[in-house]
């Protein structure tokens, strides 16, 4: 039985209200609709970077930490961005990451602001 369990391929999941998986970790690499549901309504239903408003049906979810990084597909994992601000933390050297507060942040890279001061929407 423990050798079973050893080899087993087990993926722990976290499971919403209603039964659907909010937290995938690497057994997917897409967001699903449910997800992205969440996801809109704690990001405020637009764009969560800092100042900008472009609406959720405009904007996509993207890995804070990127899936060929190690990145799971989690919600705690996750953030909603428009386009161009999806961009511009893909290859610009931001850090978004969840802050204490349970929300993302943002960390401009240093030729942005030297001192690299943490952004909150």
């Amino acid at each position: 039985m423990r050798r079973l369990a050893c080899e087993a391929d087990l993926i722990p999941v976290v499971l919403g209200g209603d039964g659907q998986v909010l937290d995938l970790g690497r057994s997917d690499r897409f967001f699903q609709e449910h997800q992205r549901r969440a996801l809109a309504i704690r990001d405020g239903r637009h764009c969560h970077f800092p100042g900008c408003q472009i609406p959720e049906p405009r904007c996509v979810t993207h890995h804070m930490t990127a899936w060929d990084h190690g990145g799971p597909t989690d919600l705690a994992n996750e953030v909603l961005l428009c386009r161009f601000h999806r961009t511009t933390v893909h290859h610009e050297g931001w850090l978004v990451r969840i802050g204490s507060h349970g929300h993302p942040e943002y960390v401009p890279p240093q030729w942005c602001d030297p001192q690299r001061r943490i952004l909150r929407p």
